[in-house]
């Protein structure tokens, strides 16, 4: 019989998985953009809905729930309905988020809260909560968190006055996915001097002469920097309890 606390873990790693899935991997910029013209009577609000569902009802696996699926999915696209009307920066994209996580909090306490864990509900090997959380780390840092770098150093993009000149497609986007991905590596494998190396290799290759230009690059590189370190703390630390 699997510990308790290791299946509550295990089972909220996998709804958060299931989100961070759902909201950054499979939906696009023009799905958002979408949403945001058309609100409530965008076909891709519902599509994407559904699709959360889907994602939290499968790696749930609580399949005796049925109403996991049509909660999680009737709430998102309530949550997302509503962001639509909005405007789409920082403070919204949080709110939005911090909705989301309400509504797994809620769905995960009402399975596994107490007497309400469900003998019937299997899990195969490979989901121990330590797989889990590894790869609810990795999605974690390369795709919500540049969401989120982006989102917050919006206000300065415009301001700045020097140019970083034109340079490869989408290649910012790829170097900083990378490096939170090496970073999150090298935390969770000890290896800080590894990560000393990444910092100054960094410095060195995005080097700028126009003071705004290189304190716009510099506040997206700590961020990512600072959350990519933060994820990996914490997530070792998660590893080392042994959840």
């Amino acid at each position: 019989m699997m510990d308790v606390a290791v299946l509550n873990v295990s089972l909220l790693a996998r709804l958060l998985l299931s989100h961070v899935l759902a909201d950054f991997v499979f939906q696009n910029q023009t799905m958002v953009s979408n949403r945001f013209e058309n609100k409530w009577h965008s076909k891709w609000l519902y599509i994407h809905g559904i699709l959360a569902g889907i994602l939290a009802y499968v790696l749930s696996e609580a399949y005796v729930f049925i109403w996991l699926f049509l909660a999680y999915t009737i709430s998102h696209i309530v949550i997302d309905g509503f962001k639509s009307t909005r405007k789409d920066n920082l403070t919204w994209f949080i709110l939005d988020q911090l909705a989301h996580l309400l509504i797994i909090v809620v769905v995960w306490a009402m399975i596994s809260g107490p007497g309400n864990i469900v003998s019937g509900i299997s899990f195969v090997q490979l989901n121990n909560t330590g797989i889990w959380l590894l790869l609810l780390s990795y999605v974690i840092v390369i795709w919500p968190s540049g969401i989120l770098i982006g989102k917050f150093t919006e206000p300065w993009h415009h301001d700045k006055d020097g140019e970083e000149g034109e340079g490869l497609f989408n290649a910012g986007l790829w170097i900083g996915r990378l490096e939170r991905f090496l970073l999150l590596t090298f935390v969770l494998l000890e290896q800080y001097q590894a990560i000393g190396l990444l910092v100054t290799a960094k410095s060195i290759f995005r080097f700028t002469t126009d003071r705004k230009v290189s304190e716009y690059i510099l506040i997206g590189t700590l961020l990512s920097f600072t959350i990519a370190v933060f994820v990996g703390i914490i997530v070792k630390w998660m590893l080392d309890m042994g959840v």
